[in-house]
């Protein structure tokens, strides 16, 4: 994964969203992006069950939970099959439980808060729809980037293999001063 974060994203770009930041942040992996798949559920996980199934190559599941915390939408065994089968990591407007196993797999997640209660299961749920909250839309093929200082949305992919996504291509160094003592 290259390695990227929103500041510098949000500097070098002009035709991005940046989204309201009500999200906490889960899952090992803290910074995560990818093509974005959108699902809208109602305090139910089926649709997103089915989707995380699904072999993919680094893909983001945006999930509109309607920021519900009646329930969890996602919990570890779901996450660790998504990391298994490829995807880079969740944005869920909604909750999520077992955040402790979560923040011990390789996916990167961010949603509003954590419920142990689990979802109903009866299939009801729209794949590839167009979702808003978080003053952002997100829509199935554009691309959201992710780490912990938010979240920014882009039609096109602002990251290429091999470069950076910043001029300055140093990382921030901090430099402490030490003052010297003469003996007196």
């Amino acid at each position: 994964m290259i390695d990227f974060n929103t500041a510098d994203l949000c500097d070098d770009n002009e035709d991005i969203q940046i989204a309201k930041p009500i999200f906490k942040l889960f899952g090992e992996r803290k910074s995560f992006y990818g093509k974005i798949r959108t699902v809208s559920v109602d305090d139910d996980n089926s649709y997103v069950k089915k989707l995380v199934e699904e072999k993919v190559e680094g893909d983001v599941m945006v999930v509109d939970g309607k920021a519900s915390s009646k329930c969890a939408l996602l919990g570890d065994n779901l996450a660790r099959i998504a990391c298994n089968n490829g995807w880079s990591g969740f944005i869920i407007n909604g909750c999520i439980r077992d955040s402790e196993i979560i923040n011990k797999i390789n996916i990167g997640l961010k949603a509003i808060n954590t419920m142990p209660i689990k979802s109903k299961k009866n299939d009801v749920g729209e794949y590839g729809v167009t979702l808003n909250f978080a003053d952002v839309t997100f829509s199935e093929g554009d691309y959201v980037y992710s780490d912990p200082d938010g979240i920014i949305i882009s039609q096109n992919s602002l990251l290429i293999e091999g470069t950076s996504p910043s001029d300055n291509n140093l990382p921030y160094i901090h430099v402490t001063y030490v003052r010297k003592m003469s003996d007196e």
